[in-house]
This record gives C-alpha cells, structure tokens and sequence, in this order.
C-alpha cells in the first residue's frame, strides 16, 4: 500500500445497512479498506444505531455522531421529513436533541476502545453555527 485508507460511509440505500458495509469491507479485504460510520444514516434503513455502531466499530476509521428526529410511518409529521426505508419519517436534528439513543451509543464506542476520529454532523433547519456549537457541547458531554 502507499499508507493511503480508503473509507466507505454508510449512505445511500444500497450501502447503508450495517451488514452490506461489512460484507464489502470483507469481500475488499485490504487492511487500509475501512468505514466512516455514520451514527445517524442507520435510522434511514431503520435500524437501531447503538446495535449497528456497535458491530461495525472493529472497521472504522471515523465515527460522525448526526441525529434525527424520527416519527412513526403512519404520523403525519408536515413538510421538511424524509421517509425512511421503512416509512418512518425522519428530519435533522441538532446532535443530541434528537430521537438517537446517543448515550447508548457513547458507551458502545467507549466499550469498543475505538480510538480513532469522531465529529458531528448536522443536518437540521436550525442555524448552521448554532446547530454545530451545540452538537459539539452534547456530543463531548456524552463522553465527560
């Protein structure tokens, strides 16, 4: 290798799931092949983050902490929601103000001894400053 890695995030509906990440890192089976886990993007294939996070922390290079609001499919919640593979209607929210069971996932990656990078992203309607600021005070709060 020329000491480049090269990171596979969970996006998009057909690399999303926590197990299609890890059978392509598999099925890759290069040492510097490895994931940006996306705390948040496991709600859009409505699956559960702490349990998600948790198995595929041995692969990851990059942790990013998003939350979500998530309501039920048959809520009618207003515009500004996405659905997700489910039907579940999901929105950004300020990291930690959401529905993301982030303590759960805290200790996972605290469990883990993941040693590596970490950093929020933020996908709400509030201020991108605002939203920012404060999911990075709720996101190091979940590890003090």
């Amino acid at each position: 290798t020329k000491g480049i890695t090269t990171s596979l995030e969970n996006h998009g509906f057909f690399v999303q799931s926590a197990d299609r990440i890890r059978r392509i890192i598999h099925a890759v089976g290069e040492p510097n092949f490895l994931t940006t886990l996306d705390v948040g993007n496991f709600v859009c294939v409505d699956e559960a983050p702490e349990v998600s996070v948790a198995q595929n922390l041995p692969y990851a290079m990059v942790v990013h902490f998003k939350d979500f609001y998530i309501r039920p499919a048959d809520a009618a919640p207003g515009a500004g929601w996405f659905r997700s593979r489910g039907g579940k209607h999901l929105r950004g929210a300020v990291v930690g103000n959401g529905d993301i069971d982030l303590p759960a996932v805290a200790r996972a990656i605290t469990d883990s001894g993941f040693s590596g990078y970490a950093a929020i992203e933020f996908e709400g309607w509030e201020d991108c400053l605002l939203g920012c600021e404060r999911g990075i005070a709720n996101a190091k709060s979940l590890f003090a």
